[in-house]
């Protein structure tokens, strides 16, 4: 079914971007949170991250919210460019 008006569809999840220069600690208080960039490191052969996850991306797919941690490297160019900083 197509949408009445699909200039007014989002193009995607509405987006926020946070940083905390401490870390961001998990949702049960039990650590920091690791960079969500490991799994790819892992599977790209390369070492895990070690910096501190300064930025928190939250996307909001209307149904479901999905939370990711980035270091200052790490964070993906897409979500850098909503910071304000330099790519």
């Amino acid at each position: 079914m197509m949408p009445l008006h699909p200039e007014l569809e989002p193009l995607g999840p509405e987006t926020r971007v946070f940083r905390d220069d401490t870390g961001w600690v998990l949702p049960d208080y039990s650590d920091l949170a690791d960079c969500t960039s490991n799994f790819h490191r892992e599977q790209d052969g390369r070492p895990a991250c070690t910096a501190t996850t300064v930025w928190k991306v939250v996307e909001d797919h209307g149904l479901h919210l999905t939370i990711s941690f980035w270091c200052d490297t790490d964070l993906p160019a897409e979500h850098r460019a909503q910071t304000g900083a330099v790519a």
